[in-house]
């Protein structure tokens, strides 16, 4: 007698894995996430509108290179370390939000992501520079200034002028590496713009102008401290990073976040 056995076959079937289900509001880790895009569009309009008033109650009528004469328009000021501190404030937001930004450019292949990691290093130089420069202006500074104005005696007020100018010579030599920072990143992140996808190619290239403008004001800075050529070449900056600054946080409000391959994100639901 013979016994047969059934055996039930399975059909094997390869091919590629089915896609996740794209579901609106979710995003996957690959994808970015579209709240750090916001909350940078955020810190980049506040940051940039503490600066307007900031730069009206910081006194500027004397020549910054004339050291006396702006020492005497400071030792006036009553809301100095304030004012210098808001200006931190409103510089570290931008920064954050260029990081953000940074981020987000990082995950497109190519020069545009190796850019965009460039440019957010040299971000965080940015706040660590000014933060020491801010640090020496807003009090060093003003305290030694505040020494010079009541020293007694020709010696004395002497030697403290000495003390302060020397702290002055401090910050223009930090003030002209601060914006060597600021141009190394804005160049960067103008450029992984301008090559990259997502975002309006004119923008890039404003940024990479502001960038270059603020290389060049950084080396006469710090060959000329703060003097009149210097203004002159701050002007550029000044008109292109309000520009450049809102134009990035309109699109990063709007933009979709990109994932590692560098293909717009709608959002996934992974199983």
């Amino acid at each position: 007698m013979s016994t047969h056995n059934t055996v039930g076959h399975q059909e094997l079937r390869t091919g590629s894995p089915s896609r996740p289900t794209p579901l609106p509001g979710l995003y996957s880790p690959l994808g970015g996430d579209r709240s750090l895009l916001r909350l940078g569009a955020v810190l980049a309009v506040v940051g940039l509108i503490l600066q307007v008033p900031l730069s009206f109650w910081h006194p500027h009528q004397a020549d910054p290179n004339d050291s006396e004469g702006a020492f005497a328009e400071y030792a006036q000021s009553n809301n100095w370390v304030l004012v210098h501190i808001g200006q931190f404030t409103g510089a570290l937001l931008i920064t954050l939000a260029l990081v953000a930004l940074a981020r987000h450019l990082a995950r497109q292949p190519g020069i545009a992501g190796a850019l965009a990691i460039l440019g957010g290093a040299a971000a965080v130089l940015v706040a660590a520079v000014f933060a020491v420069q801010m640090a020496v202006d807003g009090v060093a500074l003003k305290a030694t200034i505040d020494a010079w104005t009541i020293a007694d005696g020709s010696a004395d007020k002497a030697a403290a002028f000495l003390v302060a100018d020397g702290i002055r010579s401090l910050e223009k030599a930090l003030s002209g590496f601060f914006h060597l920072c600021n141009g190394v990143t804005l160049l960067a992140l103008g450029l992984a713009l301008a090559t990259g996808r997502g975002f309006p190619r004119w923008l890039g290239w404003v940024g990479a102008a502001a960038g270059t403008a603020f290389l060049v004001e950084g080396v006469v800075v710090a060959q000329t401290g703060f003097s009149h050529q210097a203004a002159n070449i701050a002007l550029v900056p000044t008109v292109l990073l309000p520009v450049f600054l809102i134009g990035v946080a309109v699109a990063m409000w709007r933009t979709t976040p990109i994932s590692q391959e560098g293909e717009p994100v709608q959002g996934t639901l992974t199983r």
